[in-house]
């Protein structure tokens, strides 16, 4: 009988042990993380400085793109299997609640008002494919960051806190992961400050539907749309 109840509190320690290390390497990954995209950010700005700026560097960057954040998150979300809210395979379950489709007319609407009145009327961007940023900003941002903040960041934090602390620390870890590129553009202070009042509504919004819908889908379409019609309707 003793050795039974020592079993059982051995199982629970190593229950709590693993419960911790969990929610500690959150930020740990994400440190790694960081640090391989300075110098992923730092690579892809040496290369356009040595070739014309076009296709062939904005697949490059999706590249990066792919292999940092796609690749950590799939290696991340197979060892935590048991430290996440919501399991890999329910990740892309595909619902898109009716929230989701007035988040998706409130977007067009907001940029088609914002394209109206910086514009002067209907615009679009030509010479969107030689921009360098076409199949970066339009399809694999929205991909590749719902995967790692969503999926996989805030699909941990969600595991040790309530909706609002691991909404607000996921979309403060996705803002943090913007700043190699204002470094390298060298941004000035009106420019970060857009960005920071761009990305963090934009951030908590894709979370909440994220929590609300259970599924990586409404997030990925709404960043997709959103980075696209910024692309081809407002630059």
């Amino acid at each position: 009988m003793l050795d039974f109840k020592q079993s059982i509190d051995r199982e629970s320690e190593g229950l709590e042990v693993e419960k911790s290390w969990t929610q500690t390497n959150i930020y740990l990954h994400f440190c790694l993380f960081f640090a391989m995209w300075i110098a992923a950010r730092l690579c892809i700005a040496l290369i356009e400085n040595q070739i014309p700026i076009g296709l062939t560097t904005d697949l490059m960057e999706v590249a990066f793109k792919t292999a940092i954040m796609v690749g950590l998150a799939v290696i991340w979300l197979n060892r935590n299997r048991r430290g996440l809210w919501l399991g890999n395979r329910k990740l892309y379950q595909f619902k898109l609640p009716v929230v989701f489709w007035l988040l998706l007319a409130l977007f067009i609407g907001y940029l088609g008002i914002d394209m109206w009145v910086k514009f002067h009327g209907f615009h679009f961007h030509s010479n969107v494919i030689n921009s360098g940023q076409f199949f970066g900003s339009t399809i694999c941002a929205g991909v590749t960051e719902e995967l790692l903040f969503r999926g996989f960041f805030m699909n941990s934090l969600l595991k040790h806190y309530s909706f609002w602390p691991a909404n607000i620390i996921q979309v403060i870890l996705f803002q943090l992961s913007h700043v190699p590129l204002y470094l390298i553009e060298g941004l000035s202070l009106m420019g970060w400050l857009s960005n920071v009042l761009t990305v963090v509504p934009l951030g908590l919004i894709f979370g909440w539907i994220f929590y609300r819908s259970k599924s990586l889908w409404p997030s990925t379409i709404l960043h997709c749309v959103w980075d696209a019609g910024i692309l081809l309707f407002l630059s």
